[in-house]
């Protein structure tokens, strides 16, 4: 790879000794995403790997599965949105309905010792309580409209987290008469998440402020973190006393949304069915009837400008962002059994996994979409259930088992028909098995029935020819089978564009007496950013280096003649040009110069015949191909004159009549019509003259010039006529 690299960066600064070959490389993230990853993992330093196995294990009559919980058998409980239905999933993935309260949705869920479910409904908070057994009770009532999270502690003891006014309650669920005792009230509108950390304490997130709370035992509570988004959706708290959370920013929600009074909010009702918490901007009023609209709606996926961020703050209460990805919301994590952090995301159903900052893989990304709204530890290790929205449904994941799958990568487009050479597989080597490879190729950007079949491919050591006609656009596909396929970290191949004759697709002639120079730099040799180049590429930096245009400047010269023109080439082929001049009615082309560089060439009419011209341009573009391929093209100019004689000026009749002068003059020129008379009097500024006939058109023109000029008074007229490409005349004439 290392000398690959090396010529890679040599052929930017030599031409070419063969025909151009195009190089397609896919190493990064950022190539490999663009295409469709079916059962294939992508790890943010840029190779794909076999998925861990992901099989379905239940499907949901519900499209929003909100909270769930295991008790001691094995049995998932899901609570749901729409009516909030709660059901009940065993260990071979058999579905039952055990409650259904008709409410909005079933938000918050936790397990105690006794295998006793407690389910929080909104928007009423109510808490219900179901046995082992399937009994269920009304439990206790909430104070509050909406329960987002609930949490049990070794006694059974429920911390209940609520909005909209922000409070976390504390009921004991073994007393006579339970009751929702406040155990912290923070300045916040609702209190979103909570776990409990490696001593004991309470951690809680908020909205709309995005604010990370430490609760004591005793319900002192302060703020050890400041997102700056507008939500915390989930916290874990782990033994070694490191915290994760993860934030989320609601688009439109302003920062400064103050908290509600429970007068004016507790009576409200949500008018909106599912999904994922958005805070709306408006605070109903006192007077607000049950049917006002709420200060809570919610909307099952977020929008595309939607953010999230996974934060660790570690013991002594240092905290780092572990990871971010445009347009992805985090709506689950769960911590595996290698430490590493599961993510799920309302970005079309999106899995990560982070193993640190700035190291994370894309692990799945589910077939029909939707939301991974909830993570559950699976039966066994290195497993885990995953709890899906959009559709409702209940999957596996194992992480000690790799999936068949395959990625299928974008387009290619080669912007025109090309011929395609070998296709290269770079893999670790320490895999048993190998993937297998498919190529297809069409004309039209979109796959149909006009490509080709997709062919497997055949080689050795990973190098494989491309069995396929010459097409613009090809697309390949990697296939994983097996449970010890090598990671793949690049792949690469080859083509070969038909070479196209360059266009001269424009040509100005500048005026006479001007000459175009290229101004060489002074400045030292240019150096290459390579901070810049991460992402570019260290030959890209170089290549815009070598691209930069020169600086061309103009002066005036008399008798040179600038000629200007553009040129395209299909294949992004380096030109040199030809110029060539000719007279008009003579077939004879004059080689002005050869092998240029630049669009322009200024040269010296001097020498030249009067008479009119055209100039011919021919770009090749030899030097990005072999001799005998090399192709051209040729455009020719308008006519323009080359004129270096000026004209004659002829005194007809000098009369004199008093105290006035009349003289008439004729100006000829044998090539150019006479476009410029002008005559001073002794001295004094410029005035024109008009010919006879009133237009200064012709190649020969009659003036009549009358002055008032008294005799013997020693005055002077200077006459001077010019041409149309700038020659002029003088004649000077005492008045006597």
């Amino acid at each position: 790879m290392k000398l690959f690299r090396t010529l890679s960066v040599l052929l930017l600064f030599a031409p070419p000794a063969w025909p151009r070959t195009h190089e397609t490389v896919q190493q990064s993230f950022n190539d490999f995403i663009k295409g469709d990853l079916k059962g294939i993992s992508l790890h943010s330093d840029g190779y794909l790997l076999a998925a861990p196995k992901l099989t379905p294990f239940a499907e949901i009559d519900a499209p929003i599965l909100w909270a769930a919980e295991m008790d001691s058998k094995g049995n998932l409980y899901i609570g749901t949105g729409n009516e909030g239905a709660v059901y009940k999933v065993d260990g071979k993935g058999t579905v039952s309905e055990v409650f259904k309260p008709n409410r909005l949705m079933s938000r918050a869920m936790a397990m105690d010792s006794k295998d006793r479910l407690y389910v929080a409904v909104s928007p009423e908070g109510g808490l219900y309580r179901i046995s082992g057994e399937g009994a269920v009770e009304v439990f206790l009532g909430i104070p509050d409209a909406y329960v987002w999270d609930i949490l049990i502690d070794e006694e059974d003891v429920l911390y209940i987290a609520s909005g909209p006014h922000g409070i976390v309650y504390k009921v004991d669920s073994s007393a006579e008469e339970p009751e929702a005792e406040v155990f912290f009230d923070s300045e916040e509108t609702h209190i979103t998440a909570m776990d409990f950390d490696s001593e004991g304490n309470l951690l809680a997130g908020s909205a709309t402020h995005g604010l990370l709370y430490r609760i004591d035992k005793e319900g002192g509570g302060k703020v050890i973190y400041a997102t700056g988004d507008r939500e915390i959706r989930r916290i874990l708290g782990r033994p070694d006393g490191s915290i994760f959370f993860s934030s989320f920013n609601h688009p439109g929600r302003p920062a400064s949304k103050a908290k509600t009074s429970r007068e004016s909010s507790a009576s409200n009702t949500s008018e909106n069915a599912g999904g994922n918490s958005n805070f709306a901007n408006d605070t109903p009023s006192k007077n607000s009837s049950s049917s006002s609209r709420s200060i809570f709606s919610m909307t099952v996926t977020a929008k595309p400008d939607n953010g999230s961020s996974l934060y660790r703050m570690d013991a002594d209460g240092f905290v780092t962002r572990w990871w971010q990805y445009k347009d992805t919301s985090i709506y689950s994590i769960r911590e595996g059994d290698d430490g590493r952090i599961f993510l799920g995301t309302g970005s079309q159903g999106h899995l990560y996994t982070v193993a640190q900052p700035g190291e994370w893989t894309f692990l799945h990304d589910l077939e029909s979409g939707g939301e991974i709204t909830e993570f559950v530890k699976g039966p066994g290790d290195n497993t885990s259930y995953l709890i899906c929205s959009n559709p409702g449904r209940i999957l596996l994941l194992d992480n000690g088992h790799r999936n068949d799958g395959y990625f299928e990568s974008e387009v290619v487009d080669f912007n025109q028909v090309s011929q395609f050479g070998s296709f290269q597989v770079f893999i670790e080597p320490n895999g048993k098995e190998t993937v297998a490879v498919e190529v297809r190729a069409g004309n039209v950007e979109d796959p149909d029935r006009t490509w080709t079949d997709w062919t497997g491919l055949a080689g050795e050591n990973l190098i494989f020819d491309i069995p396929l006609p010459p097409s613009r656009y090809l697309q390949y596909r990697l296939r994983f089978s097996g449970e010890e396929v090598a990671p793949v970290h690049q792949v690469r191949f080859f083509s070969r564009t038909q070479n196209l004759a360059p266009l001269v697709t424009g040509i100005r002639i500048l005026d006479l007496g001007y000459e175009a120079k290229t101004i060489t730099s002074t400045v030292s040799a240019p150096s290459v950013d390579l901070a810049r180049s991460i992402n570019s590429g260290i030959e890209e930096e170089f290549e815009k280096l070598a691209n930069k245009p020169k600086q061309v400047k103009v002066f005036e010269k008399p008798g040179s003649q600038t000629v200007v023109w553009r040129s395209v080439d299909g294949n992004d082929d380096d030109l040199i040009y030809k110029i060539q001049l000719a007279r008009l009615g003579d077939g004879n082309w004059i080689t002005l110069a050869d092998h240029l560089e630049y669009t322009y060439h200024s040269f010296n009419t001097k020498g030249f015949p009067d008479g009119f011209y055209r100039l011919r341009v021919t770009a090749s573009d030899e030097p990005s191909n072999p001799h005998t391929e090399a192709k051209s093209g040729e455009a020719v100019s308008n006519v323009f004159p080359i004129d270096n004689t000026p004209p004659v000026i002829v005194l007809e009749d000098f009369n004199r009549d008093g105290d006035t002068v009349t003289l008439k003059l004729t100006a000829s020129d044998s090539t150019s019509l006479i476009r410029r008379a002008n005559f001073r009097l002794n001295g004094n500024d410029l005035d024109s003259i008009h010919p006879d006939d009133g237009i200064l058109d012709e190649k020969q023109e009659s003036f009549t010039l009358e002055l008032d000029a008294e005799e013997d008074s020693g005055q002077s007229l200077m006459v001077e006529i010019g041409d149309e490409v700038g020659n002029s005349t003088v004649l000077s004439r005492s008045l006597g």
